[in-house]
């Protein structure tokens, strides 16, 4: 039997699969990199909470204006860690949709593999089955001593 005609498409799928899981890896380090930066604005704006005197009009004004300000920059950043999120389900998918496409690549390779045994093993048969059907026996009669 011959060789395995799609090892190079196995190949091939193994790479997509391998490009697959690293942009998972790396939409994975963005989605925690996000996440930090949401903690760090949460964080921003909880230290940010002080009251300043509300008998001092400017300042009272200007501290409302800083957290409302950091407020917009938490939710940007809320915003931003959920998308990052998504994609990091989004890379998921495709490193199994391409590790099903290489699965798929090697059950075909292990049914040639086995196709390629059983042809080799009935070859064998058919090749000890020759030599006993052709050799003759031996008894000792028919020498015609």
């Amino acid at each position: 039997m011959s060789r395995f005609r799609l090892s190079s498409i196995l190949r091939a799928r193994k790479a997509q699969e391998d490009a697959a899981k690293g942009g998972v890896l790396r939409a994975r380090a963005e989605a925690r990199a996000a996440a930090q930066r949401t903690e760090q604005q949460a964080v921003e704006l909880q230290n940010r909470m002080i009251m300043p005197d509300p008998s001092d009009a400017a300042a009272f004004v200007a501290a409302m204006a800083a957290r409302r300000a950091i407020a917009g920059e938490l939710s940007i950043r809320r915003q931003q860690a959920e998308e990052a999120e998504r994609r990091v389900g989004a890379k998921v998918e495709n490193w199994s949709a391409a590790s099903q496409r290489r699965r798929m690549v090697e059950k075909l390779a292990e049914r040639h593999e086995t196709a390629r045994r059983q042809a080799d093993a009935a070859a064998d048969q058919r090749a000890v089955d020759d030599l006993s059907t052709t050799r003759r026996p031996q008894t000792g009669r028919g020498t015609g001593r």
